[in-house]
């Protein structure tokens, strides 16, 4: 473990074992949320949607969805054994394997892949997608430009929150969604240089790209622990060079 820690602003929870991980690596994370979720207080309307569509298979691109999916469960939604699920990428595959479902996952973890990979099974005329209300379209558009079906459900509503830089200098901003970034913009905002900005995958990349002439950083696969590391190698290799 590091003596001298590294301070880094995170735009979404972490959990203990990451900042543990994090903290191992030399890291100090101070942590500053850029996303709210709000779940529906009833389901009946989802439910109706879903029972309407038997023969729709279901696609999910977050965490958020499934949790949604749980809620539903819980509401008496029966998960028919012959519906295929879909999800963006391992995590949203973790988490539907912790409600007894499993998942296809595309090779490379994004929304445009997700959309191939379903068009790539065949004989699929419809799908169910679980998303929230700033969900993007980059899969939808894919589908529907192959005369699949995309059955829309809202299942949770995202607030962004304007993000400022903390007090503490920090070496590195940690952005998760396009909608962090956002957050970012409403705050602090990208007109002056910033600490390096790295980003959880390439749509994220993309979004801060838009804002910021500055090199961003994208994590080789779309995990938080690796994005950890990532950070980690480049801001000490850094530090290592002016030495």
């Amino acid at each position: 473990m590091r003596q001298y820690k590294q301070n880094i602003l995170v735009t979404r929870p972490l959990d203990g074992q990451q900042r543990e991980y994090a903290r191992i690596l030399g890291l100090n994370p101070i942590e500053n949320p850029a996303l709210e979720f709000k779940f529906p207080a009833y389901w009946d309307r989802v439910l109706a949607v879903i029972n309407e569509h038997p023969k729709s298979d279901w696609v999910f691109t977050s965490t958020n969805g499934v949790k949604a999916l749980e809620e539903l469960m819980r509401s008496g939604l029966q998960v028919r054994p012959e519906v295929q699920i879909f999800a963006v990428g391992s995590k949203t595959q973790e988490a539907l394997k912790e409600l007894g479902l499993e998942a296809k996952i595309p090779f490379q973890q994004d929304g445009k892949h997700l959309a191939e990979l379903v068009i790539e099974e065949g004989k699929i005329n419809s799908v169910i997608y679980f998303h929230g209300n700033l969900s993007r379209d980059e899969m939808t558009n894919v589908l529907v430009e192959e005369d699949i079906e995309v059955i829309e459900v809202e299942v949770y509503k995202t607030k962004i929150n304007p993000i400022e830089l903390p007090a503490e200098p920090v070496q590195a901003i940690l952005f998760y969604s396009p909608s962090a970034v956002e957050g970012f913009k409403q705050g602090q905002g990208f007109d002056e240089e910033l600490p390096v900005p790295f980003a959880i995958g390439p749509t994220t990349a993309e979004a801060l790209k838009k804002e910021t002439d500055q090199q961003v950083i994208v994590a080789d696969r779309p995990d938080t622990k690796v994005m950890l590391q990532t950070v980690s190698t480049h801001l000490f290799r850094e530090e290592e060079s002016i030495e």
